[in-house]
């Protein structure tokens, strides 16, 4: 008997993350809207909460005489500590869960076949926490919230840089040449690698364009690529201690 082929041949892992996302997305886009704002004030990344939470003394003297009296009612909170995390379970609406969910289906699967569940939970997450911290570096006063696995996925796609650009490897080998298993390619040899380094140009050019101009990404909201360069890079930096740590006895 012929074996039928899975419509959807993803690791467990990314189906559960992917399916994670989209319960949390339903929620958003069925639910009241009181609900719907009480999630997002929550779960959100908002870095001017952070900022509250490390130094409030700074966050009213920026703030100035514009701050209201109950500026720590409204910015303190007992989930600020996990918003780094919980922030990539959150979308802006259907269209940005779909282009997450599709590229993260396409980049996700090879690094999580690679690390295995675990691992790859692990990577996932602190991809997502390095974004977060990044956009966090960079705009600590702002109160507009940050949503989105953007900046995890890009880490799964600085990922792909380390082991799917050997010469002759396939992405779809995920990283195996003549049935051995690529190693992580070293961060110094990525220079002289045609392919990988034309990845990186592309999608540092692409981000950077697209962050300036959201318009043409369709977005009509800032698009956070401060947040996908940090997880882009950390990706890029520890994959292979990651990986590494996939492959201890």
């Amino acid at each position: 008997m012929r074996q039928r082929e899975k419509l959807l041949n993803l690791p467990e892992i990314v189906t559960a993350l992917l399916g994670a996302m989209a319960a949390v997305q339903l929620v958003a886009s069925t639910a009241p809207a009181t609900l719907v704002a009480g999630l997002f004030e929550l779960f959100a990344f908002i870095p001017l909460r952070l900022s509250y939470l490390l130094a409030p003394g700074r966050v009213i003297e920026a703030l100035g005489p514009d701050a209201p009296a109950d500026i720590g009612a409204q910015l303190a909170g007992p989930l600020v500590w996990i918003t780094p995390v919980t922030y990539a379970f959150l979308h802006g609406g259907w269209t940005h869960f779909s282009i997450n969910a599709l590229t993260f289906a396409a980049f996700g699967a090879p690094v999580a076949r690679r690390l295995g569940a675990g691992v790859f939970l692990v990577f996932f997450l602190c991809c997502a926490v390095a974004g977060a911290l990044t956009h966090f570096a960079l705009h600590p006063f702002d109160a507009t919230p940050v949503v989105g696995a953007s900046a995890a996925i890009s880490g799964t796609m600085a990922a792909i840089v380390r082991f799917a650009f050997t010469p002759g490897a396939r992405l779809g080998d995920y990283g195996a040449v003549d049935g051995r298993e690529a190693r992580t390619a070293p961060l110094s040899q990525l220079g002289e690698n045609r392919q990988a380094l034309f990845f990186l140009i592309v999608w540092f050019g692409a981000n950077f364009f697209f962050g300036a101009f959201p318009a043409a990404a369709g977005s009509s909201e800032p698009i956070a690529w401060e947040a996908h360069l940090g997880g882009f890079l950390f990706g890029l930096l520890a994959f292979g201690a990651f990986d590494h740590w996939a492959r201890r006895p």
